[in-house]
């Protein structure tokens, strides 16, 4: 026998209903020794959904993974999921957690979960019935991750024409923004719906400038900091050379400095280095790919 410990969630008809009717079925593949109470949870990665019902449960199963996924699968259909967006509304989802202490790293199949820790409405009610229980490749209690949450950055991304954009915030500062993938709690606060929102109708091609953010700059060199507020003052539709910035910054030939910074810039489009140019009007490089500033200067307005 193994133990399997699973994660239930429904925020979709008779959600009560929905955990009862899947923990019956899930009596057939094993024996349930441990079950969490049931909490109401914020939805998670997409925000304009309704709030889910989420509980652990621990079962002990003569099923090997493999197996037992496809039967939790065939659960789900059962009582009626049906594919939606990623992240979604759903009647019931059930996945696997951890697996005894082993390490799957399948097509399909990853155990233990590769998200457990950035989840609350997991870590609790698994914290609630295994608070000892330690995570196999990250070495740490439940309890223990469960207590990292606060000190996890808020994440959320958009679907841009040219890839998917990141972001990260921390109460009502930015961390980071990226055209690349950011960790952390797909989770919402008032920061991350305002600048979810912004973003999306800047990348409709409305004119938004992000002044009134603050930004976490303590890793940030004064230098830095100098180079990236002056070119926060560069609006939508403008642009302004690798000299010019130079000279405004007090480095009079600093350009190659200028380009280290906007190569390695932790805030792009909050602080615009797609707008920064070369003196010859070409565009020149850029950190995210030449792809991504073309569809920022285009969505501008310029021809390049």
């Amino acid at each position: 026998m193994s133990l399997a410990i699973l994660s239930l969630g429904s925020n979709l008809g008779e959600r009560h209903n929905n955990l009862k009717r899947a923990l019956l079925e899930l009596e057939k593949l094993g024996k349930i020794v441990s079950k969490s109470n049931t909490y109401e949870t914020k939805p998670y990665g997409v925000f304009d959904q309704p709030n889910f019902l989420n509980m652990v449960v621990g079962i002990e199963t003569e099923l090997p993974p493999r197996k037992l996924l496809e039967k939790l699968k065939s659960i789900e259909k059962k009582l009626g999921r049906k594919e939606t967006r990623r992240w979604g509304e759903r009647i019931i989802d059930i996945d696997i957690l951890f697996y005894d202490e082993i390490i799957v790293d399948e097509p399909g199949l990853k155990i233990p979960h590769p998200e457990i820790q950035y989840r609350e409405f997991v870590l609790k009610p698994l914290r609630e019935i295994y608070p000892d229980f330690i995570h196999p490749t990250l070495k740490k209690t439940v309890r223990e991750l469960f207590q990292k949450l606060p000190d996890i950055p808020l994440v959320a991304s958009l679907e841009v024409q040219p890839g998917r954009f990141f972001f990260a915030v921390k109460e009502d500062k930015i961390l980071r923004t990226s055209f690349f993938e950011i960790k952390g709690r797909m989770e919402m606060n008032p920061t991350i719906l305002r600048l979810k929102d912004e973003l999306k109708r800047y990348f409709d091609g409305e004119k938004m400038d992000f002044e009134g953010y603050k930004l976490e700059e303590g890793g940030l060199s004064a230098y830095a900091r100098r180079v990236y507020n002056l070119l926060r003052r560069v609006g939508w539709g403008e642009t302004i050379t690798y000299k010019k910035l130079a000279e405004l910054s007090g480095k009079p030939g600093g350009q190659r400095a200028i380009g280290r910074l906007m190569a390695t810039n932790p805030f792009p489009i909050i602080v615009p280095c797609h707008r920064v140019i070369r003196t010859n009007g070409k565009i020149g490089g850029f950190g995210g790919g030449v792809e991504w500033k073309k569809f920022l200067l285009r969505l501008e307005g310029h021809n390049f």
